[in-house]
């Protein structure tokens, strides 16, 4: 997750704020993934727009590291793509801790990719977070938390 409030970021979510009577100014802004390891980024938010995907997922320690607070229900995000234009904005439905290896297929089906299988699911974000870890210099492990969060959009860019 990367991507910072911009002018044009702060723009959009002000105009979705008053559209929607949203009354906290608070909302995070960044990508979904960080797209030097994800370059399939914009294909998510793809996904996004045609409905198939309503869930996104993360390593606890990308929170720690980017000293990003953890999101929780009811948090807004405006979700940007590679270029950190914002898309859209989201609000965070329910949030799931739990450790990589028991994340649970009907997850990986809100999530929306591939063959919304589990298989791909774990395939390709183990092969994301091992590099997100590797870049860190931190072992992976199957154990990691994983923050798995379900999504509603709001409004598109």
């Amino acid at each position: 997750m990367i991507g910072k409030k911009t002018a044009e970021v702060r723009a959009f979510w002000e105009r979705q704020r008053t559209a929607l009577g949203i009354d906290t100014e608070l909302y995070h802004a960044s990508t979904f993934a960080d797209v030097r390891f994800a370059t399939y980024h914009d294909e998510l938010l793809g996904l996004v727009a045609a409905g198939k995907k309503r869930a996104t997922a993360h390593i606890q320690l990308d929170f720690e590291r980017n000293n990003i607070r953890q999101r929780g229900v009811g948090d807004y995000w405006v979700v940007l793509n590679s270029a950190f234009e914002p898309r859209f904005l989201i609000r965070i439905t329910d949030v799931d801790v739990r450790p990589f290896n028991q994340v649970e297929q009907s997850f990986a089906e809100r999530e929306g990719e591939g063959d919304k299988s589990l298989a791909y699911w774990a395939r390709v974000h183990r092969e994301y977070f091992e590099q997100q870890c590797a870049e860190w210099g931190v072992l992976w492990s199957e154990s990691r938390p994983t923050v798995c969060e379900g999504f509603e959009v709001l409004a598109t860019a």
